[in-house]
């Protein structure tokens, strides 16, 4: 899957039609001996379906499943993340926690002491730091941050699957703040905020990230939304440099342990007036309705569980339950007053509103 992905077998057959193993060694500039040995196992994975006897036809067909990638850039980019910049560090994690966890009652906390962390010190692909720095740098020349570019685009496949707009605009009384402020921390190209600008026109939003996310913005921001809508470069672990009545933080803390989240939080409190709120929505891996487990669909439980394993190869980080997210809270600054923490169990989000009242 992560080979073809790569070399982008998904163009190169026809929705309507069907290619030649020398049409698809063509485009992706591939041996033909090597399309061979993928698409024989591709076939037997329903990637693709051969047209007739494959050893003598030598073409091949969309099957839905591929058809499916062709389609969809944020499904390839999906595909791109889960497997080519988390795989390699997932299968490092044994390693790991053999040197950092085994033997210890808690798993490290250490962001340097992560699979990833393991897997780049060997420099297989640059020696970055960390996941986020191997994402925005990795590449020479134009292919330079190809990764971030990607990861992007991958934000946007899966808001767009998760509904994340309706979430994001139902989950809090948008119309009752006026003309307010707000910042969306971490936001990306600012697909969120375009779509929450639009539905309140009473709102201005502030959207903050790093450097490499500006193109994104300007490429998308719909000229009718620039007076309300703007970017800034940021690094939400430098002090926050704005004002503004609601900072947004939405799939963004889950991605770190929980003292990376504590500094995130910490470094509003420059900016906070006493009033301001942080508007708080995040995926919730594991959940549990009140008073006990819940019999979930063993698809969302598995998809909980297995970004739970990736949390841990990449960030020594983890999915948590809804309620632990109110100690973080509690463990960045006192003043943080979480007045409301609304989690549906069938979801996969959790909804926090933080009062701060220094």
């Amino acid at each position: 899957l992560n080979l073809m992905n790569h070399f982008n077998f998904w163009s190169a057959v026809p929705l309507d039609g069907s290619s030649s193993v020398k049409g698809i060694a063509d485009h992706t500039r591939l041996p033909e001996e090597v399309v061979i040995r993928v698409l024989k196992h591709a076939t037997t994975l329903r990637l693709f379906a051969p047209e007739g006897d494959f050893d003598v036809t030598q073409q091949v067909s969309h099957s839905s499943r591929s058809a499916a990638l062709a389609k969809s850039s944020g499904l390839r980019a999906l595909v791109s993340t889960i497997i080519d910049d988390a795989g390699a560090p997932m299968l490092a994690m044994n390693r790991a926690l053999e040197l950092h966890s085994r033997g210890k009652p808690t798993l490290t906390k250490e962001i340097s002491e992560t699979a990833f962390a393991l897997y780049q010190k060997g420099g297989c692909t640059g020696n970055y730091e960390t996941s986020w720095d191997f994402i925005e740098n990795d590449g020479e020349g134009e292919q330079k941050g190809w990764r971030q570019r990607n990861f992007v685009e991958f934000m946007r496949y899966i808001k767009d699957i998760f509904h994340l707009e309706s979430t994001l605009a139902e989950s809090f009384d948008w119309n009752a703040l006026g003309d307010a402020t707000i910042v969306d921390l971490g936001g990306s190209g600012g697909h969120d905020s375009f779509s929450l600008a639009q539905r309140f026109p009473s709102l201005n939003i502030i959207v903050e990230d790093l450097p490499h996310a500006e193109s994104a913005f300007d490429q998308h921001c719909p000229d009718a939304l620039k007076s309300r809508v703007s970017f800034r470069a940021h690094d939400f672990f430098n002090p926050q440099p704005v004002n503004a009545d609601i900072f947004l933080i939405k799939l963004i803390l889950h991605d770190w342990p929980d003292e990376e989240c504590v500094k995130i939080l910490k470094a509003l409190v420059p900016a906070l007036r006493p009033g301001a709120k942080v508007f708080f929505l995040d995926y919730a891996g594991h959940q549990q309705a009140a008073g006990g487990s819940v019999n979930t669909p063993r698809s969302i439980q598995q998809m909980g569980t297995a970004t739970d394993l990736r949390m841990m190869a990449l960030f020594n980080a983890e999915e948590r339950p809804a309620e632990a997210w109110r100690n973080i809270f509690k463990a960045a600054h006192e003043s943080f007053d979480v007045v409301r923490l609304e989690a549906n169990p069938m979801t996969f989000f959790v909804a926090i509103e933080a009062v701060w009242r220094g």
